[in-house]
């Protein structure tokens, strides 16, 4: 059985921060990241998700490791400790790179993504062939240009790429405590063990 004691601050932060900004950034990939109209009209907007793109993908896949790595971190040995912290902190750097490209340049790359929503909103509502939807869209785009404005779940997943770059930060300081200060903190994890002396010949 697992023994239940106070974590000290480091892990404690750490797992907060990690926990919650790995989950924001897959909660925000499965939400909305941007919203496609014909002209400058927030009418009859189309939503993106995440999802709906490989970025999204992507960084809802890295938020999912996020947060299976700091639940890794008390169980590892000693030694992964370092590399598993690392993993963390990368992980949440590529999740953010890819949250603020797509914020950087949501009209790029939602358009296509977008087009093809326009086209399905065309098909269902207007009862229209999708080769016809596509046409007419694609007509109206040369008259009154795509609109692509960013939504809260592209915003929610850069917070949440921020919030798990810090929180490895300080599961990084946090291993390098435990390794210093072994069963003195936490003692319901795994200290590395003193170093055997050598044999007498």
């Amino acid at each position: 059985m697992l023994a239940v004691v106070k974590p000290s601050p480091l892990r404690l932060w750490g797992f907060l921060l990690t926990v919650l900004g790995g989950a924001l950034i897959t909660f925000g990939s499965i939400g909305n990241w941007a919203s496609v109209t014909l002209g400058d009209s927030t009418l009859n907007a189309v939503p993106t998700k995440g999802i709906d793109l490989w970025q999204g993908k992507a960084a809802a896949i890295l938020g999912l490791v996020i947060v299976a790595g700091i639940l890794a971190l008390r169980f590892v040995r000693p030694e992964r400790r370092r590399t598993t912290a690392f993993g963390i902190i990368a992980c949440a750097i590529v999740g953010l790179g890819l949250a603020v490209w797509c914020l950087a340049a949501v009209g790029s790359v939602v358009a296509d993504a977008g087009v093809d929503a326009l086209v399905k909103t065309a098909v269902e509502q207007l009862g229209l062939s999708n080769e016809e939807a596509r046409r007419q869209v694609l007509q109206a785009m040369d008259t009154a240009g795509v609109e692509v404005r960013a939504q809260v779940g592209l915003w929610t997943s850069v917070a949440g790429g921020a919030l798990a770059i810090a929180g490895g930060l300080v599961d990084l300081a946090w291993v390098r405590q435990k390794r210093l200060a072994g069963d003195a903190i936490d003692p319901d994890t795994f200290s590395e063990r003193p170093a055997e002396p050598p044999l007498q010949a």
